[in-house]
């Protein structure tokens, strides 16, 4: 996981786009950005793992900031990019982890970056932006 200092680029107009409330919103987001992301040609393999990632992100949000979010999915030249919008702020409490978290908590984040080709953040008051990039 990085964090970026300058907010990202905006998401094309055509991404496909959903949207989050509460936990009973979390399958259906899940089978969005799988069917979308595969459409956009990210291979039958990956879908699973980019299910899981953004699966982590969501319930993320849920538990830890308050309004649900959003959720986009594109293609990109040779990679597919889901993006979660949420109300919180993230404030990373140690460098990047080399090992995974001893915590009965905390695995969230540790096994999006793990599954996802690249996994990018960016956070100001109230706002962040987590990106997942899966190639194709």
């Amino acid at each position: 996981m990085r964090q970026v200092v300058r907010p990202f680029a905006p998401p094309p107009s055509g991404a496909a786009t959903i949207s989050f409330t509460t936990a009973d919103d979390l399958a259906v987001v899940r089978e969005f950005v799988g069917t979308h992301a595969h459409a956009s040609g990210l291979t039958a393999g990956r879908v699973p793992a980019l299910k899981l990632a953004v699966s982590e992100l969501v319930t993320n949000a849920l538990r830890h900031t308050a309004g649900g979010g959003v959720v986009r999915v594109w293609a990109d030249g040779d990679e597919v990019i889901s993006e979660l919008t949420d109300g919180g702020t993230f404030r990373r409490p140690t460098a990047e982890p080399a090992v995974r978290p001893a915590a009965a908590g905390g695995w969230g984040l540790y096994i999006t970056g793990e599954v996802c080709d690249d996994f990018l953040y960016y956070s100001r008051p109230g706002r962040t932006v987590w990106r997942l990039v899966f190639r194709r």
